[in-house]
């Protein structure tokens, strides 16, 4: 039996085990750049799908820069860049639920609102002068392809069946 077993069993700690054996550590990351765009995660508005590649676009120009070896002042316009991509964005996608009466749409607007600050707080690091990390930047693009993948395509299936093509 394994001796971490053994002694948690030992001393009375039976959740070591089971959080060992059931719920094991995340793997690491690798340094792989951040998500890219992908036919998977059109969601068939015209608008929305072009904004989403925009967004996709921007992030990787990020990335590319940060790749390159830019660092300090050199990543605050892509940085902003990227910001305004996703404020146009949240604010189209925000009204065309509003239009809709879209039922998720706090919900979705809630989600608009954490990753907005997700990014103006790599802003605000980067202008006290911490660095853009590459990890911040792949877990913005995971969150972007969760958004896309679910509730974007909650958004874009409830808004096609009011306007069928």
């Amino acid at each position: 039996m394994n001796r971490i077993l053994v002694s948690a069993l030992a001393w009375g700690f039976p959740m070591l085990w089971y959080s060992l054996r059931v719920n094991p550590a995340p793997a690491p990351r690798s340094a792989k750049s951040p998500a890219c765009w992908r036919p998977q995660l059109e969601t068939g508005l015209g608008t929305i799908d072009q904004q989403h590649r925009e967004l996709f676009e921007a992030l990787a120009r990020l990335a590319g820069d940060l790749e390159a070896g830019a660092s300090g002042a050199l990543l605050d316009e892509p940085l902003a860049a990227l910001a305004r991509h996703l404020i146009k964005h949240c604010q189209t996608e925000e009204s065309l639920m509003k239009e809709a009466g879209f039922p998720g749409r706090v919900a979705h607007a809630n989600q608009h609102q954490e990753v907005v600050l997700q990014v103006r707080d790599l802003q605000y690091r980067r202008m006290k002068g911490q660095a853009v990390g590459r990890e911040a930047l792949a877990d913005l693009g995971a969150w972007l392809e969760q958004h896309i993948g679910e509730a974007d395509q909650a958004m874009a299936g409830y808004l096609k069946a009011l306007h069928p093509v």
